[in-house]
Protein backbone atom coordinates (compact mmCIF):
# COMPACT_ATOMS: atom_id res chain seq x y z
CA UNK A 1 0.00 0.00 0.00
CA UNK A 2 1.11 3.18 -1.00
CA UNK A 3 0.62 6.28 0.55
CA UNK A 4 -0.75 9.28 -0.74
CA UNK A 5 0.87 12.94 0.80
CA UNK A 6 -1.70 16.02 1.43
CA UNK A 7 -1.33 18.81 -0.80
CA UNK A 8 -0.67 21.80 2.00
CA UNK A 9 -1.51 24.98 1.56
CA UNK A 10 0.22 28.37 2.54
CA UNK A 11 -1.84 30.17 5.64
CA UNK A 12 -3.98 33.50 4.77
CA UNK A 13 -1.71 36.52 5.79
CA UNK A 14 -2.06 37.78 8.87
CA UNK A 15 -4.05 40.56 10.01
CA UNK A 16 -4.18 42.78 12.78
CA UNK A 17 -7.36 42.55 14.95
CA UNK A 18 -8.53 46.44 14.85
CA UNK A 19 -8.60 45.79 10.55
CA UNK A 20 -10.98 42.53 10.53
CA UNK A 21 -13.60 44.53 13.47
CA UNK A 22 -13.35 47.78 11.07
CA UNK A 23 -14.54 45.32 8.33
CA UNK A 24 -17.26 43.72 9.78
CA UNK A 25 -18.51 47.34 11.41
CA UNK A 26 -18.43 48.47 7.55
CA UNK A 27 -19.85 45.56 6.11
CA UNK A 28 -22.89 45.63 8.81
CA UNK A 29 -23.20 49.59 7.73
CA UNK A 30 -23.35 49.53 4.60
CA UNK A 31 -26.17 47.19 4.10
CA UNK A 32 -28.71 48.87 1.77
CA UNK A 33 -31.12 46.14 1.88
CA UNK A 34 -31.61 46.29 5.62
CA UNK A 35 -34.98 47.72 6.99
CA UNK A 36 -35.40 47.30 10.90
CA UNK A 37 -38.80 47.04 11.85
CA UNK A 38 -40.28 47.47 15.36
CA UNK A 39 -42.24 44.05 16.27
CA UNK A 40 -46.14 43.80 17.55
CA UNK A 41 -44.85 44.14 20.95
CA UNK A 42 -42.24 46.80 19.96
CA UNK A 43 -45.43 48.94 18.37
CA UNK A 44 -47.40 48.58 22.06
CA UNK A 45 -44.47 49.99 24.16
CA UNK A 46 -43.52 52.58 21.75
CA UNK A 47 -47.48 53.28 21.37
CA UNK A 48 -47.88 53.07 25.21
CA UNK A 49 -44.97 55.39 26.04
CA UNK A 50 -46.10 58.40 23.76
CA UNK A 51 -49.45 57.90 25.72
CA UNK A 52 -47.70 58.31 28.84
CA UNK A 53 -45.61 61.07 27.82
CA UNK A 54 -49.07 63.50 26.59
CA UNK A 55 -50.49 62.24 29.94
CA UNK A 56 -47.72 63.60 31.71
CA UNK A 57 -47.39 67.04 29.70
CA UNK A 58 -51.49 67.22 29.66
CA UNK A 59 -51.34 67.33 33.50
CA UNK A 60 -48.33 69.36 34.04
CA UNK A 61 -50.07 71.94 31.71
CA UNK A 62 -53.26 71.65 33.57
CA UNK A 63 -51.46 71.96 37.22
CA UNK A 64 -49.30 74.82 35.83
CA UNK A 65 -51.80 77.29 35.04
CA UNK A 66 -54.10 75.63 38.15
CA UNK A 67 -57.33 75.30 35.64
CA UNK A 68 -58.95 72.32 38.15
CA UNK A 69 -59.86 75.14 40.83
CA UNK A 70 -60.80 77.61 37.87
CA UNK A 71 -63.25 74.71 36.59
CA UNK A 72 -64.47 73.53 40.13
CA UNK A 73 -65.63 76.85 41.25
CA UNK A 74 -66.37 78.65 37.83
CA UNK A 75 -69.26 81.18 39.62
CA UNK A 76 -67.47 84.16 40.97
CA UNK A 77 -70.46 85.39 42.21
CA UNK A 78 -70.33 82.87 45.48
CA UNK A 79 -67.87 83.84 47.97
CA UNK A 80 -66.35 81.34 50.22
CA UNK A 81 -65.72 84.03 52.66
CA UNK A 82 -68.06 86.91 53.77
CA UNK A 83 -67.08 90.18 55.95
CA UNK A 84 -69.98 90.53 57.91
CA UNK A 85 -71.72 94.06 57.82
CA UNK A 86 -73.46 96.51 60.37
CA UNK A 87 -77.36 94.50 60.08
CA UNK A 88 -76.05 91.24 58.30
CA UNK A 89 -77.63 87.96 59.74
CA UNK A 90 -77.21 84.24 59.01
CA UNK A 91 -80.70 84.12 57.86
CA UNK A 92 -79.83 86.07 55.34
CA UNK A 93 -76.62 84.80 53.91
CA UNK A 94 -79.42 81.49 53.93
CA UNK A 95 -81.61 83.76 51.37
CA UNK A 96 -78.56 84.92 48.82
CA UNK A 97 -76.24 82.07 48.93
CA UNK A 98 -78.17 78.58 49.68
CA UNK A 99 -78.49 76.23 47.54
CA UNK A 100 -81.94 75.68 46.22
CA UNK A 101 -82.41 72.08 47.31
CA UNK A 102 -80.61 73.36 51.19
CA UNK A 103 -83.35 74.37 53.45
CA UNK A 104 -82.71 78.15 55.16
CA UNK A 105 -82.20 76.26 58.75
CA UNK A 106 -80.34 73.72 57.37
CA UNK A 107 -77.62 76.14 56.18
CA UNK A 108 -77.10 78.04 58.75
CA UNK A 109 -76.94 75.31 60.89
CA UNK A 110 -73.78 74.68 58.43
CA UNK A 111 -72.78 78.27 58.16
CA UNK A 112 -72.46 78.17 62.40
CA UNK A 113 -71.22 74.65 62.47
CA UNK A 114 -68.17 75.89 59.58
CA UNK A 115 -67.36 79.08 61.37
CA UNK A 116 -67.78 77.66 65.03
CA UNK A 117 -70.46 80.17 66.09
CA UNK A 118 -71.89 79.00 69.28
CA UNK A 119 -74.94 81.52 68.88
CA UNK A 120 -76.44 83.14 65.59
CA UNK A 121 -74.93 86.45 66.65
CA UNK A 122 -72.65 87.78 63.88
CA UNK A 123 -70.46 91.18 64.66
CA UNK A 124 -69.57 93.22 62.26
CA UNK A 125 -65.76 93.50 60.65
CA UNK A 126 -66.21 89.33 61.65
CA UNK A 127 -64.80 87.44 58.57
CA UNK A 128 -66.90 84.04 58.08
CA UNK A 129 -67.07 80.99 55.79
CA UNK A 130 -69.68 80.22 53.78
CA UNK A 131 -70.35 76.13 53.27
CA UNK A 132 -69.33 75.72 49.40
CA UNK A 133 -72.13 74.80 46.43
CA UNK A 134 -74.05 77.68 47.14
CA UNK A 135 -74.88 80.50 44.68
CA UNK A 136 -75.94 83.94 44.81
CA UNK A 137 -79.82 84.32 44.19
CA UNK A 138 -79.63 88.39 44.45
Amino acid sequence: MKSQLAPIHPLPAARDEASVRSDRFSARNHRSDVRLEPTRRGRFVITAVAFLLGLLVAAAVLFALDLPSALADSDSSHPSTVVVESGDTLWGYAEQYAPEDVSAEVYIAQIRELNHLPTARLTAGEEIRLPAGGTAQR
